[in-house]
């Protein structure tokens, strides 16, 4: 079955990611790091779900001291994860599928960490294997980080998870005996999205790099907050317009761009982030703002896994292109509720909404930008 889901994937190498403003330079470099991790974002994409076994003694302090146990198989966890293949077609409007499928189980000794558990499952990985998933038997302390994912290294020629070091690893916390079978997802959903490169997002300059994830905006920030306002959510919310450009799975063609050339005053109306490719539209606005900067100018629906939002909105991000990775870039929140009537201004930039409404389950909102020129010295 995975070899004939494969056979439906594109090719992993080194393509191109048509960005079309190519006076963009933030943006090529997005589309640069994109291209160094070939077609990841794209298709079918098989992980290998590997749970490590924890010895009761072990001495990783990351581990809450105890003597319980997760019970499920590989073989039960990639059930439970049927949900999130659904999630990811559904925000990649079907361009992305992973898949999942069981591996064999790994024991770490006591003097070993959380992270050898990890190698040990690459290291055990075929070939066909792309992304591999560590769930570890153990629970983590209440103080410790939840897990992490990462892309790995570049993929030239050989793109299996073996070489590239593609990995998520997260601790038993989601998938004990006490959640009855219905296991939170919006854990693995956010380390998932490291895998596909995608960085923190965060409220304020002074939170970015801080491990502080308090944004209900974006999957990649608190991924909890549908949960916590909706008790029965299991999945974490979408993600910013911009990984979804990052990933391939919006186009230049949703995308309108403004620079600081010379002062521009124009109306767009976008269509919410959600809404299906079929129906042509503006999804975000990109506005330059320098070198290795710009803001984005997107409108989420407050429904599906964006439902524990107030309302309809539309939201504001400042992306700054740092690193040699997507997961260095830095993608905070300015303004992440900016309704009908309301008005945003900074740095010689405006932008009015000047509605937001909804026809037969379509939303959209139409914004007015007034950019003025840039001074240089």
């Amino acid at each position: 079955m995975l070899l004939a889901l494969l056979l439906l994937a594109p090719s992993c190498g080194r393509t191109s990611l048509s960005l079309g403003a190519t006076d963009v330079e933030a943006l090529l470099k997005i589309g640069i790091i994109a291209d160094s991790y070939g077609e990841m974002t794209l298709g079918v994409d098989p992980w290998e779900v590997v749970v490590c076994r924890i010895p009761i003694s072990t001495n990783d302090e990351i581990f809450e001291p105890s003597s319980e146990r997760m019970s499920l198989s590989s073989d039960e966890i990639v059930k439970r994860l049927t949900p999130v293949v659904s999630y990811f077609k559904r925000h990649s409007y079907g361009r992305y599928q992973p898949v999942f499928s069981a591996g064999k189980d790994v024991i770490i000794s006591d003097t070993e960490t959380s992270d050898d558990c990890a190698e040990r499952a690459l290291d055990q990985s075929g070939p066909e294997v792309r992304g591999v998933m560590v769930v570890a038997d153990a629970e983590h302390g209440a103080d410790e980080f939840g897990g992490w994912g990462t892309p790995g290294v570049g993929c030239n020629e050989s793109c299996s998870a073996s070489d590239t070091r593609r990995a998520v690893y997260v601790g038993a916390g989601d998938f004990m005996d006490y959640w009855n079978g219905d296991s939170p997802l919006d854990l693995v959903e956010h380390e998932i999205g490291h895998a596909l490169d995608w960085p923190h997002s965060t409220t304020s300059a002074s939170n970015s790099g801080q491990e502080l994830y308090d944004s209900a905006l974006d999957v990649m920030s608190d991924s909890s907050a549908p949960r916590m306002v909706i008790s029965t959510k299991r999945h974490g919310q979408g993600t910013l317009a911009i990984n979804l450009y990052a990933a391939r799975w919006l186009d230049d063609d949703h995308l309108k761009i403004l620079d600081r050339s010379r002062r521009v005053t124009t109306k767009v109306q976008l269509l919410a982030t959600d809404t299906d490719l079929s129906i042509m539209g503006k999804r975000f606005v990109v506005i330059v703002d320098g070198v290795n900067s710009f803001l984005t100018v997107e409108l989420i629906a407050a429904r599906g896994d964006n439902a524990h939002l107030k309302s309809n909105a539309v939201v504001i991000h400042r992306i700054t292109v740092t690193g040699t990775s997507g997961v260095d870039r830095q993608q905070i929140v300015v303004k992440g509720d900016v309704q009908d009537g309301e008005k945003w201004a900074g740095n010689g930039i405006s932008i009015e909404v000047l509605s937001i409404d909804s026809d037969d389950g379509e939303i959209t909102a139409e914004i007015e930008m007034t950019v003025k020129k840039a001074v240089t010295s």
